[in-house]
């Protein structure tokens, strides 16, 4: 009766080690995706966050270059208006209509 039941047990321990050396595996390979999903986390976090300041160097460069260009348009605005002066000065002084 003894035998039988070691025997039982024995039967029992290889099904139960045949069901966790499967299972050990698969939690070590769950374990190594998981690693590289941080890390893929990771680098990607890090790839957002330097978009994100490269957007923001873009809006700032824009900002300023907006700025520049209003200042040259007043400027040439400015420039238009006194060359159209010096025109209506230099034709009046010829005596001549304006065109």
């Amino acid at each position: 009766m003894g035998s039988l039941v070691d025997g039982i047990l024995l039967v029992a321990l290889v099904a139960t080690s045949a069901c966790v050396v499967p299972m050990y595996l698969k939690l070590k390979r769950l374990d190594r995706v998981q690693a590289e999903y941080g890390a893929a986390v990771t680098a990607s976090g890090i790839a957002l966050t330097q978009a994100g300041d490269a957007v923001r160097s873009f809006s700032g460069e824009g900002r300023e270059i907006l700025e520049a260009l209003s200042a040259k348009i007043e400027e040439a605005r400015a420039l238009i208006t006194s060359l159209e002066a010096s025109r209506a000065a230099l034709l009046a002084a010829k005596g001549e209509p304006k065109a």
